[in-house]
């Protein structure tokens, strides 16, 4: 593990301690690096190549601070083939020290008040932004001078007042490598993910890392028509850089036929499992078969040494949820689940108010869907091979409600009917009460006897309550935290689905070796809370889920 020297400080016009144990959050998650964090600027003096693979420095002022040995000391450190990053006030600091300035290439000149930037990736091929989305952040647009573009690579900008500024950029030092982002003046910029990963990348490019020439070549298991997923899958898939759809396979003849009309190019087309896996190109497989084949075909495939995605649900029982779990652990291959619906566009829009702290700490949560009809005579309507009512929509909508209480689960009460609907044999109506550790507590309910429906999503805190009616794009919100109540309705203006976030995170994570998004034992926590809650209502009592699912 390579180690990483964090040096902050200055005047508190920026977060540089706080951001330091942002930073130290970030590459816990990320295993790759341990950091060390200090305000003693005679680190420099007494840098080692053999110690540290890269220095964070995230400073304010400090103008006379880098004396001659400490400025000997970091760029010597640099020179020698250690990597450099400097974050937003870094290149205003020290700048009694004219060779620290010129190994940034740049000098601080200016900026405007605090506002929204919209920060444009500039080049998409080197390792730093290599798929990563143009976004926007309340930040100060840094104005710099003795700046050189023919002396760095621009990776991303920003534009004012008809100029282009830079916000990031890479260069060569020596034997070693400098990054620099112009963002960062405050924790709202620390805490967005695009601004980590830009951070992150760039101290694993300085530290030496390259992109891979290597593509992930992908087979997708499972082409029913229901839905068209194995053409969607197919699709998103190529869309991602560094991923490719060469392979599906399907026991029905007519819907390999179908892919071979509508994925002309791909290699192999198969009515056996067995013969697709043992293409020796092929590195991962999307499970997109009915319910019950999820754990017996990805044991399969891990088995073969691929890596597999999972449609939802993950599984039906948590004993298949932990075999597939240690099979990928065993064979250090990724196991994930495209819980895609994570970036719907109103699940974001709602954790942002949360983060906001605009209805205080969340201690309640409901949510449902549903209606009066009767099920399709389907196999998602036999419970055999659904696994039941829950297993759907509840699959999501679980995921959602776990990620936004960051507490474990002490216990679940179930409530599963059946009463009309004697032609199919999933249950009518599912109901689950979460209780946490920290006392919130969470209800969903998914019914196809429910004549009349409530919010999908209503939201109690301390200092207020959001909903949001099925079908709108208009969430309510409440809030109290100005000491007087304030109503207003905040529209959900994101877009929705997650196919390019989900599948743009596996290549990041394959190729890069960067933090899974979607972990296989946060999709066990699903089908747990499912378990726990079928178990109860059996019982009539509350139960615990099971264990490594709370």
């Amino acid at each position: 593990m390579k180690k990483i020297l964090y040096v902050f400080g200055g005047p508190d016009i920026h977060p540089t301690e706080a951001a330091g144990k942002v930073l130290a959050e970030m590459l816990a998650a990320d295993g790759r690096f341990s950091l060390e964090m200090t305000d003693d600027f005679d680190v420099f003096a007494r840098l080692s190549n053999d110690t540290y693979a890269a220095v964070v420095v995230f400073t304010t002022r400090c103008v006379d601070a880098l004396t001659p040995e400490r400025e000997k000391g970091l760029l010597g450190f640099v020179r020698n083939g250690g990597g450099f990053v400097g974050v937003h006030s870094a290149i205003g600091s020290f700048r009694a020290s004219r060779p620290y300035l010129e190994m940034l290439n740049g000098e601080f000149l200016s900026h405007p008040e605090l506002t929204d930037v919209p920060v444009t990736i500039t080049n998409h091929e080197h390792y730093m932004t290599k798929r990563v989305p143009d976004f926007t952040v309340p930040d100060e647009v840094f104005h710099l001078q003795n700046f050189d573009p023919a002396k760095c690579t621009v990776l991303a900008q920003t534009t004012w007042q008809g100029k282009a500024i830079p916000l990031a950029y890479a260069r060569e030092y020596g034997l070693g490598r400098v990054a620099y982002l112009a963002l960062g003046h405050d924790l709202r910029t620390w805490k967005h993910p695009k601004f980590l990963k830009l951070l992150l990348r760039g101290i694993a490019w300085s530290a030496g890392a390259e992109l891979p020439a290597r593509t992930i070549r992908c087979g997708v298991l499972g082409y029913g028509p229901a839905f068209n997923m194995g053409k969607g899958h197919a699709g998103w898939i190529n869309a991602i850089p560094g991923l490719q759809t060469i392979a599906m396979c399907d026991t029905n003849p007519e819907r390999v036929e179908a892919a071979r009309q509508e994925l002309p190019d791909l290699q192999g087309y198969f009515t056996s499992i067995d013969e697709m896996l043992a293409m020796p190109e092929l590195d991962l497989v999307v499970n997109i078969l009915p319910h019950n084949l999820h754990a017996p075909m990805t044991l399969k495939a891990l088995d073969a040494g691929k890596h597999v995605v999972l449609e939802k649900p993950f599984c039906i029982t948590v004993e298949e949820a932990n075999s597939m779990i240690d099979t990928a652990r065993a064979r250090g291959l990724m196991l994930s689940l495209f819980h895609n619906r994570r970036w719907d566009g109103d699940y974001q829009t709602i954790r942002d108010l949360i983060d906001r702290g605009l209805i205080g700490e969340p201690f309640h949560i409901e949510c449902q869907q549903g209606g009066y009809h009767a099920p399709g005579f389907w196999w998602r309507s036999d419970k055999t091979i659904s696994g039941g009512v829950m297993y759907d929509w509840g699959a999501h909508f679980l995921d959602w409600i776990l990620n936004m209480v960051p507490s474990r689960v002490t216990q679940v009460m179930g409530d599963f009917q059946k009463r009309v609907w004697h032609a199919v044999s999933n249950e009518d109506h599912g109901q689950v009460y979460i209780r946490f550790a920290n006392g919130a507590t969470a209800e969903y309910l998914t019914s196809s006897i429910a004549a009349l429906s409530g919010p999908k999503w209503r939201i109690m805190g301390t200092q207020g309550a959001i909903e949001l009616a099925h079908g709108s794009n208009e969430i309510q919100l409440v809030s109290y935290t100005s000491g007087v109540r304030l109503d207003s309705t905040v529209k959900v203006t994101l877009p929705g689905y997650g196919d390019t976030q989900y599948y743009r995170n596996v290549a990041d994570h394959l190729l890069l070796g960067e933090e899974l998004a979607v972990k296989p034992e946060q999709a066990r926590r699903v089908i747990g809370v499912i378990d726990a809650g079928q178990r109860s209502s059996v019982q009539g009592e509350s139960v615990a889920p099971a264990p490594g699912c709370e």
